[in-house]
């Protein structure tokens, strides 16, 4: 792999991981001191982002863990299946061990959907990784829930230093959830705090939740009279009174930023695992910018539907191996709004 593409990885790398950290410490992981966090957190695409990323930081990784285990309840376990099938995240032996490893006892059956069967291996996979890619081998006996799925890691050791979400802007939907429940109408409700109006369809999309499940709660929940709706044209659009809610959840709507994650770090996670590939690394010039080519053709409707697509260059101009940098180019700028949104 030439130099520019192992320059760039390295700072892919850290990149990702910062946001990981900047994204977890707004919903109560200890243990980051960047800036704050302007985006309204979706805890599960950043769960199953984080099960592919984070095993190139063990740290963040067992933070994570912790963190579940004392605000688990909050997490949408059908959502996330739903995000994880749709966007082909690739994590689902790390999911299945974070699930099985935080759903004992009473939890068990929230979880349980999501443990799978155990993973039929002679030899494990070690779980972490380093910045180098060199696999981390543990000390002392190995965790044998991680190994019942094919991954081999040390014992746990919980802090229980993790914070509840209560008072944090970025957690609005998990405030929301701890709130109305786990169920569609926190996000219907954060949605609407981060826009004007919607209709059904449009939040449905951008929740993954199917447009029945939004189009009743919606229904009902404008009998109310706290969110209203109103006729354009053929459409139905809801909206809510943003000042009311502002002075209930401790927030301002302008101060937070609605994005579509689930495409974006599903596109995200491929890249990383593509530029981390020992075959593509073997690759020549001329086909590493073919494949990185490809690679885009087939993610640029997933970062369009995140908002990012205007970032994405048009490749028809470059030939050859002039691609490679234009695609460096463009991923350090989805990178960039990213780390601002």
């Amino acid at each position: 792999m030439e130099k520019s593409l192992i320059e760039f990885n390295k700072k892919f790398k850290e990149d990702l991981l910062s946001l990981l950290w900047r994204q977890w410490a707004a919903i109560g992981v200890p243990g980051y001191s960047g800036g704050e966090e302007n985006s309204i957190v979706d805890p599960e695409a950043l769960l199953l982002f984080t099960c592919t990323i984070a095993r190139s930081d063990p740290r963040l990784f067992d933070e994570v863990l912790d963190w579940l285990g004392t605000n688990g309840e909050l997490i949408n376990v059908q959502r996330l299946k739903m995000i994880m099938t749709r966007e082909g995240f690739s994590g689902r032996a790390v999911l299945a061990a974070m699930a099985e490893t935080i759903g004992q006892g009473y939890r068990a059956r929230k979880w349980k959907s999501l443990f799978g069967p155990a993973a039929a291996v002679n030899r494990p996979e070690p779980l972490f990784y380093s910045s180098d890619d060199i696999p981390l081998e543990h000390f002392g006996d190995a965790d044998r829930t991680f190994l019942r799925h094919g991954l081999s890691r040390g014992k746990i050791k919980s802090r229980g230093q993790a914070a509840h979400p209560r008072y944090l802007k970025s957690a609005l939907i998990l405030r929301l959830r701890a709130l109305f429940g786990v169920t569609v109408r926190p996000e219907i409700v954060a949605y609407l705090f981060a826009h004007e109006s919607a209709h059904p369809s449009i939040i449905a999309r951008e929740t993954y939740f199917s447009q029945k499940a939004v189009q009743d709660a919606m229904v009902e929940m404008s009998r109310s009279g706290v969110i209203s709706v109103r006729t354009v044209g053929r459409e139905k659009r809801y909206r809510l009174d943003k000042a009311s809610w502002a002075s209930l959840l401790k927030a301002e709507p302008d101060a937070l930023i609605w994005s579509c994650r689930p495409p974006l770090f599903s596109a995200l996670e491929r890249v990383w695992l593509k530029l981390n590939s020992v075959e593509f690394q073997r690759l020549d010039a001329l086909l590493t910018s073919s494949v990185l080519r490809a690679l885009m053709a087939e993610l640029r409707p997933a970062f369009e539907q995140a908002g990012f697509g205007v970032l994405i260059s048009d490749d028809k101009a470059q030939k050859g191996e002039q691609y490679t940098q234009v695609f460096l180019s463009d991923m350090e700028r989805v990178l960039k709004k990213a780390a601002g949104a």
